[in-house]
């Protein structure tokens, strides 16, 4: 049985655990809450591949993928 919050819903069985497993890290790490340097608001978040945006003071930079480290 899958615990709450799991992103492992939407892939079959057919993919394996492995690449089940290491698609919930990523996705976790992605959509977790982030707060911007700028503001300190938590609206911080990406916008495209690479470039990571806050929804209140509109402060952008550039980061990596899946997380940014200001």
């Amino acid at each position: 049985m899958l615990k709450k919050g799991a992103s492992l819903i939407g892939f079959g069985a057919k993919y394996g655990i492995k690449h089940r497993k290491k698609y919930t890290q990523v996705h976790v790490l992605l959509k977790s809450k982030r707060k911007c340097p700028e503001c300190g608001s938590i609206k911080f978040g990406r916008q495209a591949v690479g470039i990571w945006a806050c929804k209140k003071c509109g402060y952008k930079v550039a980061g990596t993928a899946y997380d940014v480290s200001v």
